[in-house]
């Protein structure tokens, strides 16, 4: 095809055209590692098996791939490069078997697939791959496609143990000492198995029109673009340097199986947000090709030059470093406020933790307790998260550029203040209306647990979430006349729960109100306070100003809806003192 065309099909393509006829194929610097495990490589070997075994002159479809062709008879993977990567492993280990069992001349027939040869000016052979990873991942890849077993591998990166691993599980696979029927898979492989091939024109083209991968692969995200932008003009040294850099930011993103902590496009667009920007995931890499020469864009000046080495380099080690803020705050390892702010459930909290990160410990402090009493309220009420998410570019923006208490932190917290009241209202009439609902659980423990605290400071996150009227009407309670969803109603509202060890909490279950006063009399304050008036001991500390809030006098012998409505309206008095003063 000429490469003028934007785009074009070769249509159904079977294995032997895809790796013996004129082109060969790129894996371009912006995909991520090669990642099949044994599954895949399982999978992938059993559908194939399957289907040969079933009828070996039937086609088989693994799915399409999409290529771009910027040069003539070059063309970059742009969707299917676990695939193709191990379609070649493949191969590579179907030709270490044939020539370990004596089939020498089938094991060169097939390594034409793999690559071809021609002579060089000096009289010896030259030899191209059909398929080259990019730099840091290439000269292994054609190390291990000559696997040699007496061979100690080092592998340096990700992707490269990855490979390893698949060609080392392939060998295994289609051993024929195993009674593996190799000669007769490979011929299957080859003129059998098809793909339908897909050619753009462009790279870019290529990316923006087939942006999902095939059923066991993922989908294309800004961030893959964001590195092949960024790494594509560098220098062999450059690109060493950056490469190394950002395999590590996506490292500290992940856990140690390889799954994502967090997706790098959320973690971009909060970057951007704690940097002042609102970005939706869509626009991200917009965002970032605008860094590149002169922008025009006035709502995006340029912030990084990214056509420059140095202006990459920076960028890079700035997101490296916010990416181990942004991991240590979810492991609640910054304050216990913004931790908080985890338990309830909003991601959004992190841009705070982005920008405060420079802050001194009193201001940051002081921030965190605003963005919790924020993130309550906004929870408690069931708000739209993008009412504040909005704001949150701006109150960034200020504490980034704020160097103590000084005009930019007062702007913040001004802001901050302002979401705040304008949520306090509703949020306090939400809480007293409140009913637990199954996959609230970590949130309500959140809630009474700050609660229980404000009468002693005491750690109450080892408790569990104690029904005083049980889930389930027994013979004791059968004076209450609610009945089904009106009984359910009354027990899951926030007046009718406290909290008690698990043990004690088993014990109880359906016990009558007058066998569970016994067991809350030798609890922590906030359980004692529903069978006796509770007492500091002390005078206006903070622990008297919330039990005085509270002003809770606790049933004289039963407990009903009216109760019920009584202590909700208690728990909401004691929940403005807690996170509202």
């Amino acid at each position: 095809m000429s490469i003028n065309k934007q785009f074009s099909s070769d249509g159904l393509v079977h294995i032997s055209s895809l790796l013996d006829g004129h082109h060969f194929y790129k894996i371009p610097i912006m995909q991520r590692n090669y990642v099949w495990g044994e599954e895949n490589i399982n999978d992938f070997i059993t559908d194939i098996r399957d289907s040969m075994d079933e009828d070996p002159d039937q086609a088989y479809f693994i799915g399409s791939m999409v290529f771009s062709e910027d040069e003539p008879k070059l063309r970059m993977v742009i969707d299917g490069q676990q695939r193709i990567t191990s379609i070649t492993l493949l191969i590579a280990a179907s030709i270490y078997h044939f020539k370990r069992t004596g089939f020498k001349e089938l094991g060169e027939y097939y390594s034409r697939f793999l690559k071809t040869s021609f002579p060089g000016p000096n009289g010896k052979l030259i030899h191209k791959y059909r398929l080259t990873h990019h730099n840091m991942d290439n000269d292994f890849y054609k190390q291990i496609l000559e696997y040699n077993q007496d061979i100690k591998y080092r592998t340096y990166t990700t992707s490269q143990a990855n490979l390893l691993k698949a060609i080392e599980k392939f060998i295994e696979l289609l051993n024929p000492d195993n009674g593996f029927p190799l000669s007769d898979f490979m011929v299957y492989l080859t003129s059998n198995v098809y793909i339908v091939s897909m050619v753009s024109g462009s790279i870019n083209m290529a990316f923006r029109i087939f942006e999902t991968l095939n059923d066991r692969g993922a989908k294309l995200q800004p961030e893959d673009l964001l590195k092949n932008m960024l790494l594509k003009n560098l220098t062999d040294e450059q690109y060493h340097t950056i490469g190394t850099r950002w395999d590590d930011f996506i490292n500290k993103l992940t856990d140690e199986k390889g799954k994502p902590k967090v997706s790098t496009t959320t973690f971009l667009k909060h970057f951007l947000m704690s940097k002042g920007y609102l970005v939706q995931k869509k626009g991200l890499y917009d965002w970032f090709e605008d860094q590149l020469g002169e922008t025009k864009n006035p709502k995006n000046p340029k912030i990084y030059d990214l056509d420059k080495y140095q202006g990459i380099l920076e960028f890079v080690i700035e997101i490296q470093d916010a990416a181990s803020t942004y991991i240590k705050a979810m492991e609640g390892n910054i304050n216990n406020a913004l931790t908080a702010c985890l338990q309830l459930g909003v991601k959004q909290s992190f841009v705070i933790a982005l920008a405060a990160n420079k802050l001194d410990d009193t201001f940051e402090q002081e921030i965190y307790e605003k963005l919790e009493t924020l993130i309550f309220s906004y929870v408690i009420s069931a708000s739209r998260f993008n009412e504040f998410e909005k704001k949150f570019p701006y109150i960034a923006k200020e504490l980034r550029l704020s160097r103590g208490r000084d005009e930019h932190y007062k702007n913040a917290i001004l802001e901050f203040q302002k979401l705040i009241e304008d949520k306090k209202e509703i949020a306090l009439k939400s809480f007293e209306q409140y009913k637990l609902k199954g996959s609230d659980k970590k949130k309500i423990m959140y809630i009474l647990s700050k609660l229980a605290s404000s009468f002693d400071q005491a750690d109450y996150s080892s408790l569990t979430i104690e029904h005083i009227l049980p889930e389930e009407k027994s013979e004791p309670w059968a004076f209450i006349k609610e009945e089904g969803t009106e009984y359910k109603s009354l027990v899951s509202n926030i007046g009718n729960l406290t909290l008690l060890s698990k043990s004690d909490n088993s014990s109880l279950k359906n016990k009558s109100f007058e066998e569970k006063l016994l067991v809350y009399k030798n609890q922590s304050p906030f359980t004692r306070s529903i069978s006796s008036k509770i007492e500091t001991g002390t005078k206006n500390t903070k622990h008297d100003k919330a039990v005085k809030k509270y002003d809770y006098t606790p049933p004289n012998d039963k407990w009903d809806a009216n109760e019920i409505k009584r202590r909700s309206k208690a728990l909401t008095r004691l929940a403005e003192y807690v996170w509202f003063e």
